[in-house]
């Protein structure tokens, strides 16, 4: 199969990814700040700097710093995760299909997917709230920045889901240990932090729309980022490989 994606792996994840329950939890995810706002305007004040400092906290803390974890972990665990649960990876492994391509297929629709739940979840509360303080950038911004913390956060995860068959627990471990704890408290870790990355991503890309004093610098991101996208793919690659050897023996 020519070019770099493969159809039937990706209906095959497609469909693994929205089984059972996920899509109720996809739905709730991109749902809930946009409940948060509909509060904020009953019960908060309706002043524009309010409206503004509000959004501003809502996406960098809410949807970039724990909404955007949350999905890429489930949907890029779940990835390669419930098949090596369900035994049915072997089956995969069996299609003329090169592991590269298997790799990179999974990685596309798990960012996808988790972008596609971060999406509604930056834009809902902005379009209740747009003002002429509130550009349409100041959304772009922090969509640009969930774009790519998707891409490296389901990179991260799906390699953790072919690793351990505790692959959500681990991740989630992850999550809450160092991303939402030790990267925020110790200033060091911040240049190794996918959520740290999104937000400096956010306000490079909002055209001065998103003002946030401490985020990294650009150079960080491109550079760290980027070793650790390119890390974990091939990471993932060589361990499907190993996997598929060792069904063999």
């Amino acid at each position: 199969m020519s070019g770099l994606l493969s159809r039937t792996v990706m209906w095959l994840t497609w469909r693994q990814l929205f089984a059972r329950r996920r899509v109720w939890l996809a739905v709730a995810f991109a749902l809930a700040p946009l409940f948060f706002t509909l509060v904020f305007m009953v019960v908060g004040d309706d002043g524009t700097d309010a409206r503004v400092g509000f959004l501003g906290v809502l996406q960098r803390d809410i949807v970039i710093g724990t909404l955007l974890p949350l999905a890429g972990v489930i949907f890029g665990t779940t990835a390669f995760g419930g098949e090596v649960d369900d035994g049915t990876l072997v089956y995969l492994l069996v299609k003329p299909i090169p592991r590269w391509q298997v790799v990179l297929s999974k990685l596309a629709v798990a960012s996808l997917s988790t972008f596609a739940v971060i999406a509604p979840a930056v834009m809902l509360p902005w379009l209740v709230l747009r003002n002429a303080d509130l550009p349409f950038s100041f959304a772009g911004g922090f969509l640009a920045g969930a774009a790519v913390g998707s891409l490296i956060y389901c990179a991260l995860f799906l390699s953790l889901g072919l690793a351990t068959r505790r692959a959500l627990v681990v991740g989630l471990l992850y999550v809450i240990g160092f991303e939402a704890t030790l990267s925020r408290s110790l200033g060091g870790l911040r240049s190794l932090s996918v959520r740290e990355f999104s937000i400096a991503i956010s306000q490079a890309a909002s055209a001065g729309a998103v003002k946030i004093p401490d985020a990294l610098s650009m150079a960080t991101v491109y550079w760290m980022g980027t070793i650790i996208l390119v890390g974990a793919v091939a990471w993932t690659m060589r361990k499907l490989v190993q996997y598929e050897m060792a069904e063999r023996l």
